[in-house]
């Protein structure tokens, strides 16, 4: 279809029901907000059929910094997402991502390209070459992506923007055959071998799959996926997350550090990963353990062994309604990542300490009405909050004063992962 055609359906209103199935409020806007991503795609491309997609983001709930290790998480998808206007065309591949105009690139040659680590067209370079080496069929494109999800602020843009990709090549390619789990592994890859930052697969689980999910890393090739039936309304809270605006500077050499001193610890233990290793003879051997690696790495194994069991704990209590006990998991959750994990801070932070800033602030302010914790890897700058429905717009208030209007929003959970609409 034209995306002319496509813009007058969404203007008479034909589209509406499509889109309330995606997203919970502001359906006029988001309709805008389609419309003008059509307009855009035209503007560059001209008016040619068209396919569009929706990935969205992510938040992590349980599980910080254990997929890497093999271990287990519990995530939700969200409604902030990237939409993709796309057009067929031969070899090349353009792309268009908000205001960025990413340089075109041959699908017949396609490379690793040192000076370009930590791009955008490393990425798309990344999953094309991970595609390829799998033998699924890849070609060219022309694509306007419109993006909602913050970036640099742990709701998995980076992972969003690789199931994107994946999508796209899906369905314009290989007929929508390719399994979620190669979608996965793929944008994995694209990130630790292209982009060149360290990460698991945990947010391109989520960014594909969708849902509230459990996930199990035992088979990192073949991660175990369990859809929770959750809904956080049903318990008078609302979920949002805090952008406490630090100054960004990079931090690959911070999440580098994370696994790595795991991984040490796992060595000593003659295992690859921590997943393999005893946790009751981790702690008959804690003594050895920190005078071999230090006391940072055996807190990091520490909070690897104590996460692993309370997202078991965490799922087991949502799933039995007891709202109360999965709060107090998270609350513990926080406290060891803030603690032993010690993904708060950047390592040459000293002036910037606004995550703990917004983390101690929240706890101070919200008392009994809410639990808050570090969002995602960490060292970002956000931080997610379970806060009762009756204190949010206070709460708001009070995080909007001390770091900038906006600073705090609602999340709200998305049962679909990546999607193609049209």
């Amino acid at each position: 279809m034209k995306a002319s055609e496509v813009s007058k359906r969404l203007s008479s209103g034909e589209m509406t029901p499509l889109l309330r199935g995606i997203y919970s409020e502001n359906i006029d806007a988001q309709v805008l907000r389609y419309k003008e991503a059509i307009q855009s795609f035209m503007d560059y491309y001209g008016d040619q059929d068209i396919m569009i997609f929706s990935v969205p983001g992510k938040c992590e709930i349980g599980g910080n910094h254990t997929d890497h290790q093999h271990g287990r998480v519990l995530a939700s998808a969200i409604q902030l997402d990237s939409i993709g206007i796309v057009g067929k065309q031969d070899r090349y591949v353009k792309v268009i991502y908000d205001e960025l105009n990413i340089n075109e690139i041959d699908t017949e040659n396609i490379k690793y390209n040192e000076a370009k680590k930590g791009t955008m067209e490393s990425l798309i370079n990344g999953v094309l070459f991970g595609l390829n080496q799998k033998n699924y069929h890849i070609g060219g494109f022309n694509a306007f992506i419109q993006c909602n999800i913050p970036r640099n602020v742990g709701l998995g843009s980076s992972a969003n923007f690789n199931i994107m990709i994946g999508t796209i090549i899906n369905y314009l390619y290989n007929e929508g055959k390719i399994e979620n789990k190669h979608l996965i592994q793929i944008g994995r890859f694209a990130t630790n071998t292209f982009y060149c930052k360290p990460s698991g697969m945990m947010n391109e689980c989520v960014c594909c799959v969708g849902g509230f999910i459990k996930v199990d890393f035992k088979d990192s090739n073949s991660p175990d996926i369990y859809k929770l039936n959750t809904d956080f309304s049903n318990f008078d809270y609302t979920l949002c997350c805090v952008n406490s605006n630090v100054y960004r500077s990079d931090t690959t050499m911070d999440y580098y550090a994370v696994p790595n001193e795991m991984i040490k610890v796992a060595n000593f233990f003659k295992k690859d990963v921590l997943r393999d290793v005893s946790y009751d003879e981790f702690m008959k051997k804690y003594r050895m353990v920190r005078a071999r690696v230090g006391d940072r790495p055996a807190l990091r194994a520490l909070h690897f062994f104590k996460e692993e069991d309370r997202v078991l704990k965490q799922s087991e209590a949502l799933e039995k309604g007891d709202f109360d006990t999965f709060l107090r998991l998270v609350r513990e959750s926080g406290d060891s990542t803030f603690k032993a994990l010690q993904n708060i801070y950047q390592q040459e932070s000293t002036r910037h300490q606004n995550i703990g800033t917004a983390i101690v602030l929240s706890e101070n302010f919200l008392g009994e009405d809410g639990v808050v914790k570090v969002n995602g890897g960490g060292f970002s700058g956000t931080m997610l909050a379970f806060v009762k429905t009756s204190v949010i717009n206070d709460y708001a208030a009070y995080m909007d004063s001390i770091f900038g209007k906006g600073s705090c929003y609602i999340i709200h959970a998305r049962e679909q992962g990546a999607i193609r609409l049209l």
